[in-house]
């Protein structure tokens, strides 16, 4: 009798216990079996002296470092998709002067990353006396040097603030834009 008592709280315990494991890590667990994260970029910009800074960005994508044992760290670039499924995103940098834009809503594997890749195929930038320029963008690509991390089953947003560097876009006409990222809780 005693042993069946014992038997009967044991399994009482056991299930108990299953019970509430299952309750406090089944966000953690399901997590787990999630394959990507989401992440967001948005793009915006501080005022500057010029009428329009145009540029056309080609395509995105953000560095996922990752330590493989005790070998050397293995880099891959992941791909990123422009908001709206369009093949080219193009902007006029000024207009998103106190407004954010989405560039990017994309998942991706979870990860470290440390750096954001927005290559630029065609810049061109209209001074306020009206004249209109080409820009040249050295090396057709701007890095965004950033970390941040993605995790399965969560969204994680950038914002990518480009500045036009007043400069280096009058005198080399060459577009060096000043970026600062934030990731946005």
């Amino acid at each position: 009798m005693l042993a069946r008592l014992l038997a009967v709280v044991f399994a009482v315990i056991v299930v108990t216990a299953v019970f509430v494991a299952a309750v406090t890590f089944l966000p953690s667990i399901r997590s787990m079996f999630s394959e990507k994260g989401t992440l967001i970029v948005k793009l915006t910009d501080a005022p500057v002296e010029l009428e329009h800074l145009n540029v056309t960005i080609s395509s995105l994508s953000a560095l996922r470092v990752e330590r493989v044992f005790d070998l050397p760290y293995k880099e891959t670039w992941e791909n990123l998709w422009f908001a709206g499924g369009v093949g080219q995103f193009y902007v006029d940098i000024l207009a998103l002067q106190n407004v954010t834009r989405d560039l990017s809503i994309t998942e991706i594997p979870p990860g470290k990353y440390h750096k954001l890749r927005i290559t630029v195929t065609a810049a061109n930038a209209t001074f306020t006396n009206g004249e209109t320029v080409d820009l040249v963008v050295p090396p057709g690509h701007v890095d965004v040097l950033i970390d941040f991390d993605i995790n399965a089953g969560e969204t994680t947003t950038l914002l990518v603030d480009m500045q036009a560097d007043w400069p280096a876009i009058s005198h080399s006409r060459r577009l060096r834009p000043v970026i600062k990222a934030t990731v946005k809780e």
